[in-house]
């Protein structure tokens, strides 16, 4: 699962606006909330009730369509941009959530709906503009570290389908009014073949 979420990073502060998750697990960023999640926290934003189902389209689509694929927020790589989830998509409408100090570590909230164990990483992409699109090679700049060391990974603790909270780090160097967060799920025991879950945040 992938899901993407719009913060703000001025001077000192980083606003985030999504978050990615990849796999057929289901589950979405509860804190700072995902784009297709907004609604149920009282913003006036299009209501997505599948927020939970950002897995690339699901395994078929993924896998036999699209080549192991998946859209930088989640949705069918297939899709053209700007796809849903992404930045200027119906769900992406740059609004940003919440507003974060340089090298501050939040803390996230995962819902997991469907746990299939494995474990979430998170990335970080500065937007220059609200129009900009979210590239991959802006997300692989900025990976950020997990639970308050050294390591960019955070592995769920169990099969438990609940809310899970984990510290994320985020980069010294980045000030941004508008900073895409992405979180990706990687299950443990899917089928034959690791899946993505992407969520994003504004």
């Amino acid at each position: 699962m992938v899901t993407c979420v719009v913060l703000t990073t001025a001077a000192a502060a980083l606003a985030i606006f999504g978050s990615l998750v990849e796999v057929a697990g289901h589950g979405m960023l509860w804190d700072p909330v995902n784009r297709g999640s907004m609604w149920r926290f009282g913003y006036d934003t299009p209501i997505n009730y599948n927020d939970n189902e950002l897995f690339c389209g699901g395994k078929w689509v993924q896998w036999d369509e699209n080549e192991g694929r998946c859209g930088l927020c989640g949705d069918n790589f297939a899709l053209d941009r700007p796809r849903p989830n992404e930045n200027t998509g119906l769900f992406g409408t740059g609004v940003p959530v919440n507003e974060y100090w340089r090298g501050q570590t939040i803390n996230a909230t995962i819902k997991i709906t469907a746990n299939h164990m494995g474990f979430v990483i998170f990335n970080l992409c500065p937007l220059t503009n609200k129009t900009e699109l979210e590239t991959e090679e802006c997300f692989n700049t900025y990976p950020l570290k997990v639970g308050g060391g050294s390591n960019y990974k955070y592995y769920l603790p169990s099969t438990e389908s609940r809310l899970f909270y984990v510290a994320v780090k985020l980069p010294e160097s980045i000030s941004c009014e508008l900073c895409v967060l992405q979180w990706t799920y990687i299950v443990g025991e899917y089928w034959r073949l690791v899946a993505h879950v992407k969520n994003s945040l504004h």
